[in-house]
């Protein structure tokens, strides 16, 4: 490259380029004219050596903070071990949950599932006795499955759903308003539902047929059809039963009937007043009247599930799940569902002059289980991640086909977006029609708590026997139960 070539950044101007062959010897005459000028300007000083110094350190800093924030834990978080979630559940198979899981498994490798399905028999106690333990040498559940009924007795051992997760499942719109009431303690909810179940009316088909009845549509309807349709031989005895109601010993889910019509009565068991106590022992006084007064029921019966399994039974209330147990005894019995029956909406529920063209209530009863996080869990935010994948709508309609594979359906969906994929099925549409009308409360039969549920059965089961056995006076059977209402109330901190 020759020199004039060189294409320099500074402003262009005159280049005298000496002949690199000449000898360079000094000027032999003495330049005389003017000094120079110099510039009053200051000349820019560069940074003194401490400002570079102290960027470097700054830069440094930050890279530092950077490596610790995030890559670190970054690195730390993709060489860590799975974490694994225990989940004990009641009812289901694994088999029934073993897709769904797999597929969370498959999206989340960091996460494993450990389902167990637990025995029915003492498993509220077993479960409390478990979260107690020491994870470290027990295995402590992370997830656990609860009745609604249950939340007085778990205070301490739930934790409350994030508000990112009651959105993401949209719970306060999407899922039945018994939810809200039960699951809800404030602004919190404590447990994700994925069933609904409640109390339906079912019903021998060729028995109605054939005594030429319609379907009751109020307790008085019930009672009158119920009579109509009892047989009894000539000494006496039922032969057909209407309706199994009046006792407690061998009436299957007494207590969630009486707890229905004291919903209906609007009784409370929290109130302590005149008006509440007599409300209470009308329907008492009512439930019993179906085993002294109709004689549509008594002691001498089989358990009411059996006796209606086997085509004696014309009318008997129970949950969806009964529908397995009566299938699996009759395969080829004849039966439907309907809702339950109501009261009219009268001051005095005993006035039997009441007809089923009367005003109404249009209140129903729930019974269903829903999934709760230890509170002592070190992975809740795994466990959360899990339920809310398991009760989103495509996780809920892949358990329900599942289980239908060994059953004739699955458990209910809560969610009401869904209600239409199943409501043609003739033996879950009752429950649906009825689902978003129900309420709980704590009579709740087969939870096999041995706690609140079984509490309160225990002292109204001794009431309806007081009055249907031994002819007690109802202020002697009130001043008993409410002396037992009172010490669940304090014991379990109801309100």
């Amino acid at each position: 490259m020759e020199i004039n070539d060189f294409k320099s950044p500074l402003p262009p101007r005159r280049v005298d380029v000496l002949d690199r062959e000449a000898p360079l010897t000094p000027p032999t005459e003495t330049i005389s004219g003017p000094k120079p000028v110099v510039s009053s300007e200051k000349i820019p000083k560069k940074f003194p050596p401490y400002y570079l110094y102290g960027a470097i350190v700054l830069i440094v800093i930050s890279l530092a903070l950077l490596v610790v924030k995030v890559l670190i834990p970054t690195l730390k978080n993709n060489n860590s071990a799975p974490v694994t979630l225990t989940y004990w559940g009641l009812w289901e198979d694994s088999s029934v949950l073993q897709g769904i899981i797999s597929e969370f498994e498959a999206k989340n490798p960091k996460i494993k599932i450990s389902y167990k399905k637990n025995d029915k028999t003492d498993y509220r106690s077993r479960l409390a006795g478990r979260l107690a333990k020491d994870p470290e040498t027990e295995e402590v559940p992370d997830i656990f499955r609860i009745h609604s009924s249950w939340l007085p007795m778990f205070t301490d051992n739930v934790v409350p759903l994030p508000a990112a997760t009651v959105t993401a499942l949209n719970l306060e719109q999407d899922f039945y308003n018994v939810y809200k009431n039960d699951l809800k303690i404030g602004n919190s909810y404590y447990a994700v539902p994925l069933m609904y179940d409640g109390l339906a009316l079912f019903y021998n088909k060729d028995l109605i047929q054939k005594g030429g009845v319609d379907l009751p549509k109020s307790w008085w309807d019930l009672q009158t059809t119920a009579a109509k349709l009892t047989v009894k031989d000539e000494a006496g005895n039922i032969q057909i039963a209407g309706v199994a109601m009046g006792l407690t010993d061998n009436v299957d889910h007494w207590s969630d009937i009486v707890g229905l019509l004291l919903k209906q009565n609007g009784a409370d068991l929290l109130k302590d007043n005149p008006d509440n106590d007599a409300k209470i022992i009308d329907v008492l006084s009512y439930y019993v009247n179906f085993r002294s007064k109709y004689q549509t029921w008594d002691e001498t019966l089989p358990p009411s599930t059996q006796l209606f399994a086997q085509g004696k039974l014309a009318f008997y209330l129970a949950p969806s799940w009964r529908v397995f147990n009566i299938q699996d005894l009759n395969p080829n019995l004849s039966f439907e569902i309907t809702t339950v029956p109501q009261l009219p909406t009268l001051q005095d529920i005993s006035d039997s002059s009441a007809n089923s063209t009367a005003n109404l209530t249009n209140i129903h009863w729930a019974t269903y289980w829903a999934e709760a996080v230890n509170s002592q869990s070190k992975h809740q935010k795994e466990a959360w991640k899990f339920l809310e994948f398991l009760a989103s709508k495509d996780s809920l309609e892949k358990m329900y086909t599942a289980a239908s594979q060994i059953r004739s359906f699955g458990e209910i969906y809560p969610r009401i977006s869904l209600n239409s994929k199943i409501i043609s099925n003739p033996k879950i549409k009752p429950f649906l029609d009825s689902a978003n009308n129900s309420q709980s409360g704590y009579l709740a039969s087969n939870t096999y708590d041995a706690g609140l549920n079984t509490e309160l059965s225990k002292y109204f089961g001794d009431a309806i026997n007081g009055l249907v056995v031994n002819n007690s006076d109802s202020i002697s059977i009130m001043t008993a139960l409410k002396n037992g209402l009172n010490q669940v109330v304090q014991k379990y901190h109801l309100e």
